[in-house]
């Protein structure tokens, strides 16, 4: 039975009341930011203002901060794209995964990790590769409890695949043109909580999987499209307007103010198509540990626009230090991003990205096959499968494609 949209004709009545009523214009605290951002130019005070607020005393400061000199940019200045470089190696990698389902006699989960290799400036076929791995052995399956094992720990599994494979086909392509990009479509801090299975060893093999991409010699970068939840660029403006008598006793938490603004809100307005914002770190303790595994693995992230010309869009890289410190290598990566997110159209989206989705993509119709693949092996030890409960099995046929008659 379909939806019975007359009956929510009231509550949508409601909403649009409520919508009135809520202040969604961001004018005047979009200004306030404006002029704070523009009035940060003074590199010696904000870093002797980020040095007090990672004082002990002070806690609960999780913004931006400027790199440390002399590689540091003055954080309201904005950079044009460069020239893009006639020729270029760019992998690309991503994941998708199938849960498992307790329901069935054999529970599985799958990953699914795509690479996707363009040679830029080079009159070469682009590489694909996709890596399928499916688990299935109860002892993997479950935890110790004998649990199916979580989304959690299935998605960590995925992330460190992806990242692993990408520093594999880097290494392997590092005699290729250079520059060498190697594109990851997530953050790039990642972390793994301790219930979570192998936690250390997952954390331990990412890690290294970002060591090989430095021994390779790559721009690493994690491409975040659309950073809605990213506002500690916006955390900064706030602390840099604290006085210094207050600083010790300030909240850190986004002042009046600036509530509801995000990052994404400041830099659609100071950033044109092609330019990106400054380099700068996020100051949080994820992030120390990654300096603390070394200098070169801290994490600097900046906000760039691409544009197809017909919609632009604002993203925010991150790039570990040994790529943030290394200008050359920077403005490769920015040039690179910008030209790959013209490539797609109306989409501004870098382009290997986008096929590194569609290689690492299982479809329904997918899943639907492997079913029926593992069922055939069950069967034929005279197991009968029942992928679905007989609850499942009813709303399944209740929602096929078969004829609906009306009355």
């Amino acid at each position: 039975m379909a939806l019975e949209f007359n009956k929510l004709v009231d509550q949508l009545l409601k909403l649009r009341r409520m919508l009135e009523e809520l202040d969604f214009d961001r004018s005047s605290r979009l200004q306030i930011a404006l002029e704070r951002f523009y009035a940060a130019t003074d590199l010696d005070f904000i870093h002797e203002r980020i040095r007090l607020a990672r004082q002990p005393e002070i806690s609960g400061y999780r913004g931006a901060a400027p790199l440390d000199a002399p590689d540091h940019e003055v954080i309201c200045h904005t950079f044009p794209a460069p020239p893009v470089p006639p020729s270029a190696t760019i992998v690309a990698a991503d994941g998708s995964q199938i849960y498992p389902n307790e329901q069935t006699p054999l529970p599985y989960y799958l990953l699914n990790t795509g690479v996707f290799v363009y040679h830029h400036g080079e009159d070469r076929r682009p590489e694909q590769i996709t890596l399928p791995r499916l688990v299935y052995h109860p002892e993997h399956v479950r935890d110790v409890g004998g649990r199916i094992v979580s989304h959690q720990t299935i998605d960590a599994q995925r992330t460190v695949g992806e990242m692993r494979e990408l520093a594999k086909t880097a290494w392997e392509l590092r005699g290729e043109a250079r520059p060498l990009l190697a594109l990851y479509d997530n953050h790039l801090l990642f972390w793994v909580n301790s219930d979570v299975p192998n936690h250390i060893e997952l954390t331990r093999t990412y890690h290294a999987s970002l060591v090989h991409l430095h021994d390779a010699g790559a721009a690493l970068a994690g491409y975040v499209d659309n950073p809605m939840r990213s506002r500690v660029v916006i955390r900064l403006l706030h602390l840099l307007s604290i006085p210094d008598e207050e600083l010790l006793h300030a909240d850190m938490s986004i002042s009046p103010e600036l509530e509801g603004l995000k990052d994404i809100h400041l830099f659609n307005v100071v950033l044109e198509p092609g330019e990106r914002s400054a380099l700068m770190v996020q100051n949080s303790p994820r992030n120390l540990q990654y300096k603390q595994r070394g200098v070169s693995y801290e994490i600097a992230f900046f906000y760039l626009k691409v544009s197809s010309g017909y919609r632009d869009s604002i993203a925010r890289v991150d790039i570990p230090m040994w790529v943030a410190r290394d200008k050359q290598m920077v403005d490769e990566l920015h040039a690179l991003l910008v030209a790959q997110s013209q490539m797609q159209g109306r989409n501004p989206y870098p382009y290997a990205l986008t096929r590194a989705d569609e290689l690492a993509y299982v479809s329904s119709k997918d899943k639907a096959k492997l079913d029926e693949m593992i069922a055939l092996e069950l069967r034929s030890k005279g197991i009968e499968p029942h992928f679905f409960s007989a609850k499942t099995w009813g709303k399944e046929l209740a929602r096929s494609k078969q004829r609906q008659h009306e009355l």
